[in-house]
């Protein structure tokens, strides 16, 4: 398997004002999956045991923010849409992610001599639904 770096990645979030595409100003990119895990253990079990449970995920993406208010409807909190990720880039065959969200706004901490950054962060809404390209 060959490696790859992130600069190619591609990141979507479509909402009902439109599109927002990332790609070029995206820095990091974090999905976290989860799951719920109900405690099966009784009697006179010497271990705990574990039945799965409901999926979940938030995912966070890092950009350079480019100044000015173009972001602010999108990414505010409570905005619900799909979030498409793609890390490989978009190429016949690459991954592709998908899964329906609500943003939970930006986190931003501007410094006097740095690039400014933002955080976009989403709660994962629904199934998530891995394809490619």
């Amino acid at each position: 398997m060959a490696e790859y770096i992130g600069k190619d990645g591609d990141y979507r979030w479509v909402h009902s004002g439109g599109t927002v595409i990332f790609s070029s100003d995206h820095k990091a990119f974090n999905y976290a999956p989860a799951i719920d895990l109900h405690d099966a253990s009784a009697g006179s079990d010497s271990a705990k045991s574990y039945i799965a449970g409901l999926k979940d995920g938030s995912m966070s993406l890092t950009i350079v923010h480019q100044g000015g208010t173009a972001l602010d409807g999108p990414c505010t909190e409570g905005t619900g849409g799909t979030l498409f990720w793609s890390p490989e880039g978009t190429a016949s065959g690459k991954p592709k992610h998908s899964a329906p969200a609500i943003c939970q706004g930006f986190q931003y901490n501007p410094q006097y001599n740095a690039v400014v950054e933002f955080q976009v962060n989403w709660q994962q809404n629904g199934v998530r639904v891995d394809a490619a390209w």
